[in-house]
């Protein structure tokens, strides 16, 4: 009966042997995973920086295209020359009178 008892125990305590390295495996995997920097957060802190900055690009490359549109305009259009020189430098034709009102400002600002 001695043995019989030491016979069933040894893959009993075998088994507990797996316990403590198991477990220790997996708290490093968890430390690991949530490590703020090479973990989990790390990744979607990352992703998130990623997804923001290609909305900032789409935004300034929207902006380029305009301003390199209006260059454009600048260079071929003659309304569009005058329309910058009216608003900008307060010119105007020879004959043309410039009448200010009080507390209105100027298209250009």
């Amino acid at each position: 009966m001695d043995r019989e008892s030491e016979a069933s125990g040894l893959p009993r305590r075998r088994a507990l042997l797996w316990i403590g390295p198991l477990a220790a495996l997996a708290g490093a995997a968890l430390a690991l995973l949530y490590d703020a920097d090479n973990g989990l957060r790390a990744v979607f802190r990352v992703k998130d920086e990623l997804a923001r900055a290609e909305v900032r690009l789409k935004k300034l490359s929207n902006e380029r295209s305009e301003l390199v549109a209006r260059a454009e305009r600048l260079r071929t259009d003659p309304f569009e020359i005058e329309s910058v020189a009216r608003e900008s430098f307060g010119m105007v034709r020879p004959g043309e009178v410039v009448v200010r009102l009080r507390g209105a400002t100027p298209r250009g600002d």
